[in-house]
Formats: C-alpha cells, sequence, structure tokens
C-alpha cells in the first residue's frame, strides 16, 4: 500500500513537471510572435547574431564599435580588426561543456533549478563568413552605443580574471548575473538587444525565439 502511494506521488510528480515545461516552451513560442515594437530611427550600423540550436553570441565589426575593446579585453584583443562576438551562459557548463554532447544532467539541472555563477564569452572571429548561422541587424548608432554598453556591464572586471576557453581565439571572463532557467543564455541575449529598442519577442529562453523574432533586413 504504502509502496503504491509512493509511486502514485512520483507518477503526479513527474506529470507535473512535463505540464510546466510545455507550459515553459508554449509561453516562449508564442510570445515569438508578438515582438516588442522597435523605435524607428536612421539604422546606419550592422550587427550579427550568431546562433546554434542552443546558443546566441552577439557579433560585432571591431572597426565599427564605440568601445576599444583591445583596451578593455587585450588578452584577447590586440586590434580593431575582424568581429568580436559575446555570449553569457552558465559557468559550469561553459567550462565542462566543450559540445552539447559532453552536456550532462546533473549540469544542465543545476543551471536550470539553481541560481548559478555565470560567465561571459568572447570570441575574435577573423572572418565571419565561414559560419552558416549567422543573422545581421541593421541598427542607428544610438542602439549600438546601447548594446556595447550592455554587453559591458555584463562583466565583473573588477576580478582582473579571465579562464582558457575553446580555442585560441576565445576566453571567457566572470560575469555579475545568476544564471536559471528563466535567465538563460539566450534571454541574454534578447534583453540586451530589448533594452536598446530592437523589435524582439518579449522573452527569449531558446535560440529560435531570438532568431524568429528579430526583424527582416
Amino acid at each position: 500500500m504504502i509502496l503504491k502511494k509512493i509511486l502514485k506521488r512520483i507518477i503526479r510528480l513527474i506529470f507535473a513537471f512535463i505540464l510546466l515545461l510545455a507550459l515553459y516552451f508554449a509561453i516562449a513560442y508564442t510570445l515569438s510572435f508578438f515582438p516588442t515594437r522597435n523605435i524607428q530611427s536612421e539604422k546606419t550600423q550592422t550587427i550579427y547574431i550568431l546562433y546554434n540550436k542552443m546558443h546566441s553570441d552577439i557579433v560585432f565589426k571591431l572597426n565599427s564599435t564605440t568601445q576599444k575593446w583591445s583596451k578593455i579585453l587585450p588578452t584577447l584583443i590586440k586590434n580593431q580588426e575582424g568581429y568580436i562576438a559575446f555570449g553569457w551562459g552558465d559557468k559550469e557548463t561553459y567550462i565542462n561543456t566543450p559540445t552539447w554532447d559532453d552536456l550532462s544532467i546533473s549540469t544542465t539541472l543545476k543551471a536550470l533549478f539553481i541560481d548559478t555563477p555565470s560567465l561571459m564569452h568572447v570570441t575574435h572571429i577573423s572572418n565571419l563568413q565561414k559560419y552558416q548561422n549567422i543573422k545581421k541587424i541593421k541598427v542607428s548608432k544610438e542602439q549600438l552605443i546601447a548594446i556595447e554598453n550592455t554587453v559591458l556591464k555584463s562583466f565583473n572586471l573588477q576580478t582582473n580574471q579571465h579562464y582558457k576557453a575553446y580555442s585560441n581565439n576565445d576566453l571567457f571572463y566572470p560575469s555579475n548575473y545568476k544564471y536559471n532557467i528563466f535567465k538563460t543564455c539566450n534571454t541574454w541575449t534578447g534583453d540586451t538587444l530589448r533594452d536598446a529598442n530592437i523589435s524582439i519577442s518579449y522573452w527569449t529562453p531558446l535560440s529560435d525565439n531570438v532568431v524568429s523574432s528579430l526583424p527582416e533586413t
């Protein structure tokens, strides 16, 4: 009898978890059809979104940026040539998951259901054309400044630390924020763009939410 009650509770918990997960994805995709309104302005600048099935980065052309990233991040950026990509995410996932196939269940559960430390992932890209999943966004000078300022605020540069990443062209830096199921790597991208008055979904927990709700250029 006791075992039967325990099994019933486990089944109810699993069923409730599935319902919550379904609701999570339903809300995320529904909001993609109702993006925020973009303030009209002269769009003379270009930024890019680099994305895959799980993650999205914001990319700037270095010779068009308003911040001197070669001075802010001198260990990685030596000059104003090429492009610079910024992504944000869970620290343990970034450090211990070189590929998505290496992602463990324990790491995933901690990242989703506990406020975990985070990192900024910065990549110096010499040739953007080698990437297939790229979305171009036209922005105004004011929007570019706003996006860069928000990206800069995501760093905790007071620690003067950085961590080795996946190649010689990228590094991890400490971030001020905490990661969880509602504040994901993709909501960081969406929040950063939305704060600069770029039309995008109100909530972007998935990379597809970011890309599908952005305006076409």
